[in-house]
């Protein structure tokens, strides 16, 4: 059993260093920032912020003859003047906020499925904790069951602790 902890002070105790936060603009996602501040200050922990935007389906696909590669590319060039930059400004003022408690930060914005892009990116960066949002209000084991399919399926198959904030 690996115990997290801010400082490493025996082989069974592993420090936080990396917290990935998940940011979908909501309030939950909001609180779920705090609580990985509260974290990560003490620890002087980076934290990550990751937005992810999910793939719609166009049709004007027919226009690229179904090649992914270009739809892709088109998507994000429509995208980069819509939503990356209410996102960006979002995030570049939540990184100056963290900054001001001493907290080191970046973000990354992502296009593809939700939980499969939090999976690869927590496991490529070898994050140590990662801290989403999920807005299901229910109590006991119904609670669990109804997890949003995104914040079920990362917590899962994270290799890492996944705190759940509500």
């Amino acid at each position: 059993m690996i115990i997290y902890s801010c400082n490493g002070d025996s082989e069974s105790v592993k420090m936080i260093q990396k917290i990935l936060v998940t940011d979908d603009g909501t309030e939950v996602s909001d609180r779920a920032l705090k609580v990985a501040s509260e974290i990560a200050g003490p620890c002087a922990a980076h934290i990550t912020l990751l937005y992810i935007i999910e793939p719609i389906e166009d049709p004007n696909t027919m226009l690229f003859e179904n090649d992914k590669e270009l739809i892709e590319k088109a998507k994000m060039m429509k995208m980069g003047s819509t939503l990356e930059n209410p996102w960006q400004r979002r995030a570049e003022e939540t990184i100056k906020k963290l900054s001001k408690k001493n907290i080191s930060s970046d973000s990354t914005c992502l296009t593809g499925d939700i939980a499969e892009k939090i999976l690869e990116y927590a496991d490529t960066k070898k994050v140590d904790m990662i801290v989403m949002g999920s807005s299901k209000r229910l109590k006991g084991i119904s609670k669990i069951k109804a997890l949003g399919s995104v914040t079920r399926k990362v917590s899962e198959l994270a290799n890492c602790p996944v705190l759940i904030i509500h």
